[in-house]
């Protein structure tokens, strides 16, 4: 799970990556880039970015942001060209030279990226993620003094850093630490007190130490703070168990199984990307499973990139459809299913869903067609028929009103 964490971390940088300002056709084209990144239109960002650079060529850091543009829309080799680029154009870009070092780690470069990484704080030693980057790597080697080295000079150059402290508990606990774990670990929560893995973190340290009602405390704030972390819910239900709390802690590692095997499949599926950028049901798949998980951002990042590589793929556009829907936005869900009827004509649940944003938007009528649409490739389809039933009710309401009026 370490390398996750790594690619987590990269993407959210790129994410959150400054924007230029400049009103020249270049600064324009990164500003869009940097919108569409946020928007998760990976493909699109890609675009923007290209243009940027292709009318700026020298400037390093637009060439890095194309770079993460190609990572995240899983394109990794032009990823690591652009990252190269950006380098070769700033020889002391800590910040392009630790994002490449995340994507060699995904690609199983491991030491290229150590090499990396050892470089990008040699040319900018206060550089912290490059510091807490390499500590992560050396963690994952079983290299723990050379882990607790690395995480130090990040804290050095960053005191409040929240993450370094959390991964310092993490080695400390590894070589059965507790005081020192539990000393880094009040850091982090102390650095940024929302962050659920800092107190599930915490936690661990009073469950060694038996403190059970110290450890179910920090657990349940972990598990409201973040509902998806299964470690916590592994480990508040071990801790519910130990103090008779029998049905909520069994509860909770129901809850602990069911996330653990959804991350298993997440991960699977990230890996399959890497050998298969461009299958599309990969992609919607992965959307699926965060939309199950209420993470509607990530899902609607996974059904864009899906549709970037086949727009008639039906099924991403009624998701993105139904995203919509949820999010409030009934005139975008309507024009979703639309486009997934463009693609696919047969594709019953978009007839359904149709229908049904159009009764929300007040066109009762369109929607007794879209029905109708439907029944005429699923003529026993039962919802299709209510639903038609349903309008035609209102339709016939509304005409008597009009007369008695």
């Amino acid at each position: 799970m370490w390398h996750q964490s790594l690619v987590v971390v990269a993407l959210l940088a790129v994410v959150l990556a400054c924007q230029d300002a400049s009103p020249n056709p270049a600064g324009t084209n990164e500003a869009q880039g940097d919108r569409l990144m946020a928007e998760g239109r990976y493909d699109a960002a890609v675009k923007a970015y290209e243009l940027a650079v292709r009318r700026q060529p020298e400037s390093a850091d637009r060439q890095r942001k194309l770079a993460g543009a190609y990572a995240a829309d899983e394109r990794l080799s032009e990823a690591v060209r652009a990252y190269e680029a950006a380098i070769s154009l700033r020889t002391d870009h800590a910040k392009a030279r630790t994002e490449l070092a995340i994507l060699l780690i995904r690609l199983d470069r491991s030491d290229e990226a150590v090499a990396m990484l050892e470089r990008a704080v040699e040319l900018s030693p206060r550089y912290a993620w490059a510091h807490m980057s390499l500590g992560l790597i050396h963690a994952s080697k079983g290299r723990y003094d050379e882990a607790l080295v690395a995480y130090g000079r990040a804290i050095e150059a960053q005191p409040d850093y929240g993450e370094a402290w959390y991964n310092l508990g993490e080695v400390h606990l590894k070589k059965h630490e507790e005081e020192a774990a539990a000393r880094a670990y009040r850091q982090a929560v102390a650095a940024d007190s929302t962050v659920a893995k800092y107190r599930n973190g915490l936690a661990t340290t009073y469950l060694r130490h038996r403190d059970y009602a110290a450890a179910i405390a920090e657990l349940r704030q972990a598990v409201r703070l973040d509902s998806l972390y299964a470690r916590a819910r592994y480990n508040l239900g071990n801790a519910l168990l130990r103090t008779g709390e029998r049905e909520e802690g069994r509860r909770q590692l129901d809850l602990y199984r069911q996330l653990e095997e959804e991350e298993r499949g997440i991960t699977a599926m990230e890996n399959t990307l890497l050998s298969t950028p461009d299958r599309v049901e990969v992609y919607h798949d992965l959307g699926m499973v965060h939309a199950r998980r209420g993470e509607y951002e990530q899902a609607r990042s996974r059904y864009l990139q899906a549709l970037a590589r086949d727009s008639s793929f039906a099924p991403s556009h009624h998701n993105l459809g139904n995203i919509d829907l949820r999010q409030g936005h009934v005139t975008e869900a309507i024009e979703r299913f639309q486009r997934a009827l463009q693609a696919d004509s047969t594709y019953v649940l978009s007839y359904l869903a149709l229908g049904n944003a159009q009764i929300r938007a007040g066109q009762t009528v369109q929607a007794l067609e879209s029905y109708r649409q439907g029944l005429r490739v699923d003529p026993e389809n039962p919802r299709l028929r209510r639903n038609a039933a349903m309008a035609q009710q209102i339709l016939t309401a509304g005409k008597a009103r009009g007369t008695a009026q």
